[in-house]
């Protein structure tokens, strides 16, 4: 059996960060007798100290009086939505464009619920109809670019992106999230670019270091990498992936020790962070210390059992310690997932 080469899978952290939408509140001027108008005055008046749940028990007594009510609907949905029922929102807003499909804001609200719901292609679809009727903003056009990176189709996701942009040049998120989408495509300057674009006009994103990091451990430019990991660490002291991003970068410019701290540290604020526990192992093994390093890609493998560069970094080490049947099972596990392990390593596995 031939001996397997170490290697270090790269993280790559794609940001994608989200925020709160600052809808317009509007109240409506009462005449006497419309009790479901004032329920939804109510409703607005708690809406705008952020009380959601008193909120929703006056959006609720409006319609139950007045079931035609669109907009008592829609701020229904968007209170349920801000306190994380994203099924109510969603059954609040449908209620709304049951009345009248052409309100573009009930169907961005809707999109934004399908996106906290991680319905992606929903969610996109929504915010298509919204801007199909007269409802769009830049955040909208973020979050359907948004849509369309998680779903892996980075080039529409880059005019998404273009779109947000256009409508607000300093939009920090937009730069950052297209930015990832050409880390993704390899179109590597064009990335550093809106990076760098995102870090002038938010010098507090973290993980946008981070993500600068990536690119340039990608373009083998591992200094400047350690030092935007470092700014990413500076921003956000609990950043688990910039330390192990870091480690990474560290163990390729040979400095085993750094690396190995930095490895620990990220373990040490996540316990559950397998990639960690897999690179720890890969230092123990170059240092053929072949039983603690079994011992981390174990620990890795029973946090994510799909991690299939730990399976087939297990095997390496299973062979150095001539635990051949071992060896076999873990090689024949890392190919089930996706692994690249010559056949000819399992031919003569059981």
């Amino acid at each position: 059996m031939k001996r397997t080469i170490f290697i270090i899978g790269i993280l790559l952290s794609s940001a994608l960060f989200s925020f709160a939408q600052e809808e317009e509140i509007n109240t409506i001027v009462v005449e006497a007798g419309q009790e479901a108008e004032e329920a939804y005055n109510a409703g607005i008046t708690f809406m705008s100290s952020k009380q959601y749940n008193e909120a929703i028990v006056k959006f609720e007594e409006a319609v139950k009086i007045n079931p035609n009510f669109r907009q008592a609907y829609i701020n229904l949905g968007s209170a349920k939505s801000a306190i994380q029922d994203f099924d109510g929102a969603i059954v609040a807003l449908d209620k709304a464009l049951d009345l009248d499909t052409t309100q573009g804001q009930a169907w961005y609200l809707k999109g934004m619920a399908e996106f906290n719901k991680n319905k992606y292609r929903e969610s996109y679809e929504d915010f298509q109809t919204a801007f199909r009727n007269g409802y769009e903003t830049a955040e909208a056009n973020y979050y359907a670019g948004v849509d369309l990176f998680m779903v892996k189709d980075y080039e529409n996701a880059l005019k998404s992106f273009d779109k947000a942009i256009q409508l607000d040049e300093s939009f920090a998120f937009a730069y950052n999230d297209r930015g990832s989408c050409y880390l993704k495509l390899e179109k590597y300057d064009e990335a550093i670019k809106d990076y760098q674009q995102a870090i002038s006009y938010d010098p507090q994103l973290a993980n946008t270091y981070d993500n600068l990091g990536s690119v340039l451990v990608k373009q083998g430019n591992l200094p400047d990498a350690v030092k935007n990991f470092t700014l990413a660490i500076n921003k956000k002291q609990n950043f688990y992936a910039a330390y192990n991003n870091r480690g990474e970068a560290y163990y390729k410019q040979g400095d085993i020790k750094a690396a190995f701290n930095d490895f620990k540290k990220a373990i040490e604020i996540n316990n559950q962070y397998a990639l960690a526990y897999n690179n720890l192992g890969i230092i123990y093994a170059s240092q053929k210390k072949y039983e603690e390093a079994l011992k981390m890609y174990a620990k890795a493998i029973q946090i994510n059992p799909n991690f299939g560069l730990a399976y087939y970094h297990q095997a390496a080490a299973q062979e150095m310690l001539r635990q051949f049947d071992e060896c076999c099972m873990s090689l024949v596990k890392a190919r089930e997932l996706g692994v690249n392990v010559p056949a000819a390593y399992t031919t003569n596995c059981n």
